[in-house]
């Protein structure tokens, strides 16, 4: 049982291990408040090898690890060293959403350790990014961009060009990375021979690489995974887009006075009804087993032809072989993607290669904005936590 903190309470030991960058800020007035006032040490810790990091947690009996970005990229996040947690460790914060690196039931029912995360605050800024997504998918703006910087080299009409192009224009490109000298397929629809005796009506050919270029208003989102992010997900596209919003979410029906909007709820996902009406499928699941391939040929294959795809979830959620048939059979029109498969190691390269996904570097809620605020909530976490004798107040377990 924790129990709130007196002036003679002994220490509170937060580590942040970082290797070569921390994103916090502490200059914040609640992180001198706790350092001063509470007996709260935060210990910037250089991370080395895994030896190290466990002689270090036990040495200093350490009684919270604050995750960072690096931890996962040198040390691989906190769960290789679940059963070398010292005894003094008391909560794992997290300034971000995502916590499903780690089994938060287990961590509180083996070694009661308190999981937090910064709770619906960062939904703002994913939703923004999956707007970019989503208005990328329908009007193909990803790939006109890169004509204009690299193919078609800032000629306005010779991007135009490219409409009207079907699969049978496609050609392939070789991008060179100027670090390491290698070369890469970047495989696009070429311009529509255009002709002085046969005029060429785009209005019935208003594609790329027979990819349709059509406005997101008023067209069909299923949202799957509808907690805080997809409710706000779904209030903008209905705000900007006028789009219907339809939604799956395991633990039912979320109440129209809540959300502020209409939307219709689907309430199982293993018939074509629920799929077959959407212009767009987005998900903002966490990962679990039953969201593991989510997207796969079998509920591909209830979409609509056409059909786009936006992940701002988790890349687990998508058998990434199956939207590559669907993306190249012309099943699935055009796909967002902000999450991936092996983001540890590396991508699949194909999705890179394609001029008909629009594809970002896991950005999620990442902006100055919110870096701030989420330094700010982690330690509201903290001091709830080893100062007020609480459980967290974005407790995920």
């Amino acid at each position: 049982m924790l129990t709130a903190s007196t002036h003679s309470a002994p220490m509170t030991k937060v580590i942040i291990p970082y290797k070569y960058q921390m994103e916090l800020d502490d200059d914040l007035p609640l992180w001198h408040e706790l350092e001063t006032q509470h007996n709260v040490q935060f210990l910037k810790y250089h991370m080395t090898t895994p030896e190290d990091f466990i002689a270090y947690i036990n040495d200093e009996q350490i009684n919270c690890i604050w995750i960072t970005e690096d931890f996962f990229t040198y040390l691989g996040g906190p769960t290789p060293y679940w059963d070398h947690f010292p005894d003094s460790l008391r909560a794992i914060v997290v300034p971000w959403v995502g916590s499903d690196f780690i089994d938060g039931k287990r961590l509180r029912e083996e070694k009661d350790i308190v999981l937090c995360n910064v709770g619906p605050n960062a939904a703002s800024n994913v939703s923004d990014l999956c707007m970019h997504l989503v208005l990328s998918c329908f009007r193909m703006t990803s790939f006109m961009e890169h004509c204009f910087k690299f193919i078609d080299r800032g000629d306005v009409d010779a991007c135009k060009d490219h409409i009207g192009s079907t699969k049978g224009d496609l050609v392939e490109q070789q991008l060179t990375n100027s670090r390491d000298g290698k070369s890469y397929p970047y495989t696009y629809p070429d311009k529509k021979q255009r002709s002085a005796t046969e005029p060429f009506n785009i209005v019935q050919n208003y594609n790329f690489g027979d990819k349709h270029i059509v406005s997101p208003t008023n067209k069909t989102a299923l949202i799957l995974g509808f907690g805080s992010i997809g409710q706000m997900i779904g209030e903008k596209l209905h705000g900007a887009f006028d789009m219907k919003i339809q939604y799956y979410k395991r633990s039912g029906a979320v109440p129209r006075e809540i959300l502020g909007y209409d939307a219709e709820y689907v309430s199982d996902l293993d018939h074509t009804e629920s799929w077959k009406h959407a212009d767009v499928i987005i998900l903002s699941l966490p990962s679990n087993p039953q969201s593991d391939n989510i997207i796969n040929r079998d509920t591909l294959a209830m979409c609509k032809d056409g059909v786009r795809v936006v992940n701002v979830g988790r890349g687990s959620c998508i058998d990434e072989d199956a939207l590559l048939e669907a993306l190249e059979s012309g099943k699935v029109n055009s796909c967002g993607l902000d999450v991936y498969k092996n983001e540890d190691t590396r991508i699949n390269d194909k999705l890179l290669s394609r001029w008909d996904v629009t594809a970002l570097p896991h950005l999620g809620s990442a902006v100055y904005d919110i870096v701030l605020l989420e330094t700010q909530i982690t330690l509201d976490n903290i001091k709830n936590i080893f100062v007020d004798g609480g459980r967290g107040i974005y407790t995920v377990n």
